[in-house]
């Protein structure tokens, strides 16, 4: 077991990232993109192949959005560096009765994706590539092109030294000394650097950054949220 597996295994163990609900930045890209739910029972396909897209939920932790693509009728896929983070993930997918997904959810190395070139139509990601090295995301990318179909859409975010304690440019890597994910990196960035990422790989056709404050005390965060398409 790698020592990157080993701090996010513990901060599964201690529950700090259960999280149960959709990003709702993956919403909005899912609804824009793919199908978009109109009713009890009703959707409506945004892209032509909807019924047989495949998606990977790339860091897919405890499975939220591959149990929001599926509940949307959807077909997705996810990985995992945690073992800990999968354990749960296909406890809850089986409880839900979801045997197909518990099929394709698995544990593994971003770097190394046990699937197919060209294999999925559409991929997503929430707090991931910048909870690694520069060097480790940009082979990550790397899979993600290799995985996804020419022309597949991408959704992913990073976070910005945008925030109360950097500065808007500051693109640095820190050790997290929180409790919270203790020991795991945290790598900001600017544009610059989110160029230097992606543009190999992707092109640009969304590009917001997010900023989250605290009217109260002032505390602020920002996030780069960014839709890509595969080269």
């Amino acid at each position: 077991m790698s020592v990157q597996q080993s701090e996010w295994d513990d901060s599964y163990k201690k529950k700090d990232n259960f999280v149960f609900y959709p990003h709702e930045e993956v919403i909005r890209f899912v609804s824009k993109y793919i199908r978009k739910r109109i009713g009890l029972h009703e959707f409506r396909d945004v892209a032509a192949d909807a019924s047989s897209a495949k998606i990977l939920d790339f860091g897919c932790g405890i499975g939220r959005h591959v149990i929001f693509c599926h509940e949307l009728g959807l077909s997705a896929y996810g990985i995992d560096l945690s073992q800990e983070a999968i354990n749960v993930a296909l406890q809850w997918t089986d409880e839900k009765g979801l045997r197909e997904q518990k099929k394709v959810i698995v544990q593994g190395d971003v770097r190394h994706l046990p699937w197919d070139e060209g294999f999925f139509d559409f991929a997503l990601s929430h707090g991931v590539l910048d909870s690694m090295h520069f060097d480790v995301a940009k082979q990550a990318c790397a899979e993600v092109a290799r995985v996804m179909k020419k022309g597949g859409l991408f959704y992913c975010d990073l976070v910005s030294g945008d925030d109360s304690s950097h500065a808007r440019e500051f693109a640095e890597e820190e050790i997290v000394t929180t409790e919270h994910e203790t020991g795991t990196i945290q790598s900001y960035f600017n544009y610059s650097k989110l160029v230097a990422l992606i543009s190999d790989y992707f092109d640009i056709v969304e590009c917001k950054l997010i900023r989250n404050e605290n009217v109260h005390n002032g505390i602020f965060i920002s996030r780069w949220h960014l839709v890509l398409k595969n080269k």
